[in-house]
């Protein structure tokens, strides 16, 4: 079993010594691995990409929903299989497999003996993403959070702004059309955001899809359409606090699709796993098994 760990040395929690002792302990009676460090984004996926291009068995990215997307976007199409040790903010990517933050031993065990299964991914603007991408308000949130107060915040950082965000955001006004193969959909209004969903957990505690699988060939969209800045947060605050199903708000839209494409104005930021790409038009798409992923 050749192994390659890819280890972002700025995400919080991130302790080198502890990991480098739960690897040796889970991982050395098992084949043991070879520890890299990734200084940058690009750096990360150029790794994932030469262990692929190598013959390696797995590749393991150890970091936050940002470094497993870039580790991922080495590996897609190859027959390496992704691990994932999480240790960043919102954890989306850990949620979804049952792994809290920070919990290196865990994840390491489900390494060890989870299955690799093959795993939809999507795909916007031509970048692939595992758990969820996003195009207005919460791509907004993302682009105004300084790092340094994740770093220091963590979680609560997100909360803040998210609240300093809300109050100030002017919604765009959208053209989306969704493909589903059915029934598709076509919108021309302002929204406060439509979120892309590959997996149930957005983020951190926040689960807007519900029915998402990552082996359906489908993405779920969550429209987010015209309210008052009270009414979106209690949307929010319900599913947040008291698990209430997104869907039974009035001012939300859930569906299903392959396709979809967002035109704005004033353009609208997007983000995929939580990393802003750029701004609108957009593109999303769902590319089906195009990821080797070590589930429970």
């Amino acid at each position: 079993m050749r192994r390659l760990i890819i280890y972002n040395p700025r995400a919080r929690q991130t302790h080198a010594v502890r990991l480098t002792q739960i690897a040796d302990a889970k991982l050395g009676p098992v084949g043991g691995y070879e520890l890299r460090v990734a200084d940058s984004p690009g750096e990360a996926t150029l790794l994932a990409r030469s262990a692929a291009d190598r013959g390696y068995d797995q590749v393991i990215a150890v970091g936050g929903d940002g470094t497993i997307n870039v580790v991922a976007q080495g590996l897609v199409g190859s027959d390496v299989a992704l691990g994932i040790v999480p240790l960043g903010t919102g954890n989306a990517a850990g949620s979804n497999l049952g792994l809290r933050v920070g919990d290196i031993a865990s994840a390491m065990d489900l390494i060890v003996h989870g299955k690799t299964t093959r795993v939809d991914l999507g795909r916007i603007n031509g970048r692939h993403f595992l758990t969820m991408a996003g195009v207005g308000l919460d791509a907004q949130v993302a682009y105004e959070l300084h790092d340094a107060w994740k770093r220091h915040l963590g979680k609560i950082a997100f909360i803040r702004q998210f609240f300093r965000t809300t109050f100030s955001y002017k919604l765009p006004h959208c053209r989306v059309e969704i493909t589903s193969g059915e029934q598709d959909l076509a919108l021309d209004e302002p929204l406060w955001a439509v979120l892309v969903c590959n997996l149930p957990i957005f983020t951190w505690r926040v689960r807007v899809a519900p029915e998402a699988a990552a082996d359906d060939a489908q993405l779920d969209f969550i429209i987010f359409h015209r309210c008052s800045t009270r009414q979106l947060i209690s949307v929010a605050g319900d599913n947040f606090l008291f698990g209430v199903d997104i869907s039974a708000s009035p001012f939300v839209t859930v569906t299903q699709g392959t396709r979809m494409t967002v035109n704005a104005a004033p353009p609208a930021y997007w983000q995929a796993d939580g990393d802003v790409g750029g701004q609108t038009p957009v593109t999303a798409e769902v590319v089906p098994a195009a990821l080797n992923l070590i589930v429970p």
